[in-house]
């Protein structure tokens, strides 16, 4: 858990120092909602399919003996 939030914190910041590379990821952000909401209902049923299924290969092998 503390592994997940520093590296959270750490993206956080270093996104607040680099002006250039946040507006790049946060216009791909806002280029991405468009896209979806021009192809919606399939974009969004694409990427609910998406997440259950990334969801579910990474706890299955979250699970496996090590």
């Amino acid at each position: 858990m503390i592994r997940a939030i520093s590296l959270i914190t750490m993206t956080a910041m270093f996104l607040s120092i680099s002006p250039k590379l946040r507006d790049s990821l946060l216009g791909g952000y806002n280029d991405a909602g468009v896209k979806m909401a021009q192809n919606s209902p399939y974009s969004y049923i694409a990427l609910g399919l998406g997440v259950v299924g990334g969801l579910m290969v990474f706890l299955y092998k979250a699970s496996q003996p090590r």
